[in-house]
């Protein structure tokens, strides 16, 4: 078990990607704080948690809350004692034009008008805020204690790009280019720092397009390997970078997706 005696954290853990991470991790020995912002969800993946054996806790947490952060750290150092592992998966997508497009009005529902500001400084808050709120919070215990893993997830969106996505694109860039700062920091003291930029998975977050079967294979043709990921694939690469095998890789964006941004 690579993360046995760990204790480790995910945000976004109530579903997808971030719940399939979570359960591997327990799998791997480590105590687990699944935080996000449906309670329901959340204490579901906890009790599964519990029933693999591992002690789990779960809290409902808007990482775009520095309050609701510390708040958290509180308690899951009151519970566990110390955080050995940070995986930061929270994220939301939203389909926008950066300015209107002339003609492409009603291709995409939400095409009538472009991505406001209120609207880029909320994917910005969840997907870079989120993750640097995360680690300005746990990041000193980390440092302290001399060890730690840190884990964001990001896209294979930062390998190429995605139209209507502006936003998105660029919040994920900026999550690699703070993998790769903090990584430089945090080196020295035993810390790693890494990214993982995912392809097509079937998530909550992205059903719709896994629902339309012929917009699943308009995009399946992209990936060279002819298929969507399995969660459990994404979860085994997330619970590696975790794990002590990996105390010699920092600063990397791993690929998990078929092929694509080949």
């Amino acid at each position: 078990m690579i993360a046995r005696g760990r204790v480790a954290v995910v945000t976004g853990g109530g579903r997808g990607l971030g719940r399939a991470a979570a359960l591997r991790l327990a799998a791997e020995g480590a105590d687990v704080a699944v935080l996000a912002r449906s309670t329901g969800e959340i204490d579901a993946v906890a009790g599964e948690l519990r029933a693999a054996g591992v002690h789990a806790l779960g809290l409902p947490v808007d990482v775009t809350s520095t309050a609701d952060v510390e708040l958290a750290r509180e308690r899951i150092l009151d519970r566990f004692g110390r955080v050995d592992i940070v995986v930061n998966n929270a994220g939301t997508l939203l389909y926008r034009p950066f300015v209107p497009l002339p003609g492409k009005e009603h291709a995409h529902p939400g095409f009538d008008r472009p991505v406001s500001d209120d609207e880029w400084d909320a994917v910005m808050a969840v997907h870079v805020g989120g993750a640097a709120r995360m680690l300005r919070a746990f990041g000193p215990d980390l440092l302290a204690r001399g060890y730690g893993r840190v884990v964001n997830v990001v896209s294979n969106v930062v390998r190429r790009s995605m139209p209507y996505c502006s936003v998105y694109d660029t919040a994920k860039g900026a999550l690699v280019q703070l993998t790769r700062s903090l990584a430089r920091e945090w080196a020295p003291y035993g810390i790693t720092v890494n990214a993982v930029a995912a392809g097509h998975f079937e998530t909550a977050m992205t059903r719709a397009q896994f629902e339309n079967e012929a917009a699943l294979q308009h995009l399946l043709r992209r990936v060279p390997a002819r298929r969507a990921g399995e969660v459990g694939e994404f979860a085994a690469l997330v619970a590696h970078l975790c794990g002590e095998d990996s105390g010699f890789v920092t600063g990397e964006t791993v690929g998990i997706d078929g092929g694509e941004s080949l």
